[in-house]
């Protein structure tokens, strides 16, 4: 399946339902399993109790009743024959009752043994010795049933031990007064010696369960299937239902915002609205927010060329401010062209002469060509064309410019600029802006003089130029608001406040910063571009 597939809401929504419903009939069928489960035990656990009662019923009526009844007619009729098991032995005669028994229900097994049986064959295994050293061990237990491995069944036992008294000693006390019946049946080796109200065995009566528990597994497996089934078509009707009025109304949103961002679809053209629910709602906020994408669209458009005019507006400021030098660099070659020109029209002269007036003549020209052309590439309006451009060349280019308003107002120019400086991709047109302002503001700043220190250097994938002057500093009060468009502290005429703004958004534009420290002992401004 493809990752958008994946990621649908579509398949997310039939995912957790899906998951959901495994997960709700999965704990039902083991509710229900376990339910029955529970069931089944207590109802086996109330049977085999009420067999254990009659069992001991039979029991007791033996020891009470048929046995010294049976001994009284035995002795009188027979007294060689004085031991008739069918009559005396209760062990024998529960044996047999429930031999009977178990014609007619056969799920029922009853076992009464001893761990010092006179008889070998009621002898106890393993298993019933365990159960008879568990009630020696807990003398206050009158019974125990539970479930357990029966030969590899599980099966229900429910035990309760057996607890000689007086009248078993006659059989089962001293051998010597034994009846010599039951020496001769059993042998002199048998195990006699028992002691009156001493646990002797355990009687128990055991239902294997495992067809029971198989079948209660069947059940729970058919109501899984039964219920996943169900609730399967349900869900289906759900998921069509879901997709109807949901999934293929907000797809259909969404494949028409597509087509708005690809240009297929105007930006303003509102959607029919044919439902009054949430998905209607939905619908008319999609158009409330196209409208507003569109409004926003024409601002950003507008913004834009404010912006433009802005930075056309603050160069041609710079160039105003600097009007004075650049007229004294274009004034100074024509003077010594005008003179030369003078000088080969009217004065007599030897060639090498006149060719030494050419030359100046030429030489002032291409001087005039070079700073005319510098000042038309300043002021041209372009778009952002970066190339790579090494940053002190910015920096000469810049001081060219501003050299004689520099050195007018008695202003010492210092500059430290590193020679491992590594190029930058930058539109130098409007980074020569940039660094243009800042120097003329560095350049205000000194009315009486002072010192203008320009420094390059980089470091973490920075090139970094700083421009210091030394003057006042810029109070504390007006710090914040330095690049506000507008904002400015000079005289009227003299400044558009648009310089720093203009500067930050072109260094923003290339993904860098401008920082400011300043104090009374004057102001640096840093402006760092990525390498």
């Amino acid at each position: 399946m493809k990752p958008e597939k994946l990621s649908s809401l579509r398949f997310k929504f039939s995912f957790i339902v899906g998951l959901i419903l495994l997960l709700f009939c999965t704990f039902f069928s083991m509710l229900l399993y376990y339910y029955l489960k529970v069931h089944a035990i207590e109802n086996a656990e109330r049977k085999t109790l009420i067999i254990m009662t009659y069992v001991k019923a039979i029991g007791d009526y033996v020891k009470d009743s048929f046995r010294p009844r049976m001994l009284e007619i035995i002795s009188r009729i027979d007294p060689e024959n004085e031991f008739l098991v069918e009559a005396i032995s209760t062990t024998h005669v529960n044996m047999e009752v429930m031999k009977k028994f178990n014609k007619h229900i056969q799920n029922y097994i009853y076992k009464r043994v001893s761990d010092r049986p006179l008889n070998p064959q009621h002898k106890a295994d393993n298993f019933h010795m365990k159960i008879i050293e568990y009630f020696r061990s807990h003398p206050d237990k009158d019974s125990w049933h539970g479930i357990v491995k029966v030969n590899n069944r599980e099966t229900l036992v429910y035990a309760r031990p057996v607890i000689s008294n007086q009248s078993c000693l006659l059989c089962h006390g001293r051998r010597e007064t034994a009846p010599a019946a039951i020496v001769k049946k059993y042998g002199v080796n048998g195990n006699f010696g028992w002691s009156a109200n001493s646990i002797v065995g355990v009687e128990t009566v055991s239902i294997p369960m495992d067809i029971t528990f198989a079948r209660l597994k069947n059940i729970a497996f058919g109501s899984f299937l039964l219920g996943f089934a169900t609730l399967g078509v349900l869900f289906l009707a759900i998921y069509e239902t879901f997709n109807h009025l949901v999934s293929r109304p907000i797809k259909r949103l969404s494949n028409i915002f597509k087509e708005i961002v690809n240009g297929s679809l105007p930006l303003g053209k509102d959607i029919a609205i044919k439902r009054n629910d949430e998905i209607g709602e939905l619908t008319e906020s999609f158009n409330t927010l196209a409208r507003h994408l569109l409004e926003a669209q024409e601002r950003l458009k507008r913004a834009a060329e404010i912006e433009r005019q802005m930075m056309e507006t603050e160069k041609l400021a710079a160039l105003g401010q600097l009007s004075a030098g650049i007229a004294h660099e274009i004034n100074n070659p024509i003077g010594g062209i005008q003179l030369c020109f003078n000088n080969l029209v009217y004065t007599e002269m030897d060639e090498k002469t006149r060719q030494q007036h050419i030359e100046v003549v030429n030489s002032g020209l291409n001087r005039i060509q070079t700073i005319v052309k510098q000042l038309l590439e300043f002021s041209r309006n372009s778009p952002l064309s970066r190339a790579l451009t090494p940053i002190n060349t910015l920096v000469e280019n810049v001081l060219k410019i501003s050299k004689y308003t520099i050195s007018k107002k008695g202003i010492s120019l210092v500059k430290d600029l590193s020679s491992d400086m590594p190029e930058v991709m930058v539109d130098s047109n409007k980074m020569e802006q940039v660094l243009l302002n800042i120097i003329i503001n560095a350049i205000q700043a000194m009315d009486e003089g002072g010192t203008l220190t320009i420094r390059t250097w980089h470091n973490e994938g920075m090139c970094n130029v700083s421009i210091s002057d030394t003057g006042k500093g810029i109070p504390d009060d007006i710090l914040t608001r330095i690049f506000d468009p507008f904002f400015t502290t000079k005289e009227v005429g003299k400044g558009t406040g648009l310089g720093l703004t203009v500067s930050k958004a072109i260094v923003e534009q290339h993904g860098g910063t401008i920082e400011v420290e300043t104090s009374d002992r004057g102001t640096t401004f840093t402006v760092k571009i990525p390498v």
